[in-house]
């Protein structure tokens, strides 16, 4: 394979990864938001106890 044919394989490839990643990362910070509100609520009931 030369160099060309190489680059071509290794960009596809990066490519993919980097849609896992950014489908990752999307997921993480729906869990992120996730737990921040339910920080935000736990804070609210403390709040409202005294």
């Amino acid at each position: 394979m030369d160099n060309y044919e190489q680059l071509k394989a290794d960009n596809k490839r990066l490519k993919k990864r980097n849609e896992w990643l950014e489908k990752d990362n999307h997921e993480l910070n729906k869990e992120i938001e996730a737990a921040y509100e339910r920080i935000h609520q736990l804070t609210i009931k403390i709040e409202e106890m005294f």
